[in-house]
C-alpha cells in the first residue's frame, strides 16, 4: 500500500470532523446568548417577548371523565339445557318421519326424523333459555383512552351519546 492509499481514510476523517464542527456551531446559540438561563435568575429576563394566544383560541382543558359511546355489546347468560327440548323433539320428529314412506323406508324416515328432532329441539331449547344480563359499554374519553364499563340496563344509550363516566356507571348528558 503506497503513501497516498493509506492517507485517503485519514483525511477522510479530518474532513468529517470539519464538517461536524461546522454543523454544530452554527446550531447552537447566537450573539452571545447562554445555551441555558441561569437558574438564579428568573427565565423571562433571559427569553425575549413572546406574543400570547388569545383565550378563546386555547383548547378546553381535557375532562378525564367525559367522553362519546363507541359500542354497546349485551351479555347474555344462558341456562344450561335441561333435555326436555331434545326429547320432545326426537319424539315429534319421530312421528312425522313415521308418517312417509312403506316399509325399510318408513323405519330410516322415523329415526332420521328422531334424531334430527332431537337436535332441533336442544337447539330451540337452548336460545329460549338465552336471556341479556347486561350490557358491555364501550367509551372514548375525551382524553384518548377507551374505557370498557358494565351496565345493568341499556337506558336507550346509542352509539354517539355523550357520557360521564363515574366508577362503574355511566350517565348521559
Amino acid at each position: 500500500m503506497n503513501a497516498h492509499q493509506r492517507s485517503l481514510p485519514a483525511l477522510a476523517v479530518f474532513l468529517t470532523a470539519i464538517g461536524s464542527a461546522a454543523v454544530m456551531t452554527a446550531c447552537g446559540p447566537e450573539k452571545g446568548d447562554p445555551v441555558m438561563p441561569r437558574m438564579d435568575t428568573p427565565a423571562t429576563a433571559a427569553a425575549p417577548a413572546t406574543r400570547t394566544q388569545p383565550a378563546e383560541r386555547r383548547a378546553p382543558p381535557v375532562e378525564r371523565h367525559l367522553g362519546r359511546v363507541t359500542g354497546v355489546e349485551s351479555i347474555v347468560e344462558a341456562k344450561k339445557p335441561t333435555g326436555a327440548g331434545a326429547v320432545i323433539g326426537g319424539v315429534v320428529g319421530g312421528v312425522v318421519g313415521n308418517q312417509i314412506g312403506d316399509g325399510n323406508g318408513r323405519k330410516v324416515a322415523t329415526v332420521v326424523g328422531a334424531v334430527g328432532g332431537g337436535f332441533a329441539g336442544n337447539e330451540i331449547e337452548k336460545r329460549r333459555s338465552e336471556h341479556v344480563v347486561g350490557y358491555r359499554v364501550s367509551v372514548r374519553m375525551d382524553d384518548g383512552d377507551t374505557r370498557t364499563v358494565r351496565v345493568g340496563a341499556r337506558d336507550g344509550l346509542q352509539v354517539g351519546d355523550r357520557v360521564r363516566v363515574e366508577g362503574n356507571d355511566l350517565i348521559r348528558l
